[in-house]
């Protein structure tokens, strides 16, 4: 069987330095001319996330659409040190994805936002006019509490090594005082910090395309999806934005140290593409 697609690497100039980006393109082409442009997760999140992007990549280019990941500054094969990283620096290495899809030649684009990645795209969305899907997956609606969360990694840690007393408190302060702090292994700068401590789902509400398709992965199928997933879901439609969402029963890949797979939910979001609009 011949290969579905065309892997080409290569680096796009950055706001600060060169990007990574990997374009999966198919051998032959949609009559839509179509792209998925990828937003990733944060941290070691992104590094959980590759195969489940890839297979999704490789269903896309089997129906003739294309998918591109742009690593952000600092992070994979991108130029940079994680340390130097910021949060206006992602967002606007973002941008550089969307327009480098369209310097390509498709003619619509999606944009996949993978937890964290979901922000990312909010925030990105008002400085292009021509993504005309939103595709999500296991949003991130609040990143101070993503934040709270890793901070709670390095308390753990420490109290493993015995040591007592640090809050979460202590390392915020840390953070305002202009020193980057190590969490989970990532040097992460005030910068960094505080603009994922800013962002929202709710942010930027006038930018969200018309359809979007959100994604929440359960461990059963008798689990429902969290309640503030639902809550912005419902708010987004009662503004008049159409969202198609769906329940994917499968493991937290995200989360899983050793590569683990919701392979329903590959099918899944190719079906949000191929259909166009979310019902």
């Amino acid at each position: 069987m011949n290969q579905p697609f065309f892997l080409k690497p290569g680096f796009i100039e950055g706001e600060k330095g060169p990007l990574f980006a990997i374009h999966h393109e198919p051998v032959i082409k949609a009559d839509r001319n179509e792209c998925v442009v990828v937003l990733s997760a944060f941290a070691e999140e992104m590094n959980r996330c590759r195969y489940m992007q890839n297979m999704l990549a490789q269903a896309l280019n089997k129906q003739g659409y294309g998918l591109i990941c742009v690593d952000p500054y600092g992070t994979g094969d991108s130029a940079g040190e994680f340390a130097d990283a910021d949060w206006n620096g992602w967002v606007s290495d973002s941008i550089t994805a969307i327009h480098y899809a369209a310097e390509l030649g498709y003619n619509k684009i999606s944009l996949l936002g993978i937890r964290l990645g979901a922000l990312l795209a909010l925030a990105a969305m008002p400085s292009v006019n021509n993504v005309s899907h939103l595709l999500l997956w296991q949003p991130v609606y609040n990143g101070k509490a993503t934040l709270t969360q890793f901070l709670r990694l390095k308390i753990a840690a420490a109290m493993a090594r015995g040591e007592d007393g640090i809050t979460t408190a202590q390392l915020e302060d840390e953070i305002n005082q202009g020193s980057s702090i190590q969490i989970a292994g990532y040097d992460v700068s005030p910068g960094l910090f505080k603009g994922i401590q800013q962002a929202h789902i709710n942010h930027h509400f006038d930018a969200i395309p018309a359809s979007v398709s959100w994604f929440t992965v359960l461990p059963s199928a008798d689990k429902k999806a969290p309640r503030a997933d639902l809550q912005t879901i419902e708010k987004w439609r009662s503004k008049g934005v159409q969202i198609n969402h769906q329940n994917i029963v499968g493991p937290a890949f995200w989360q899983a140290h050793e590569r683990t797979l919701a392979p329903d939910l590959v099918p899944a979001t190719l079906a949000a593409v191929i259909g166009g609009e979310a019902p």
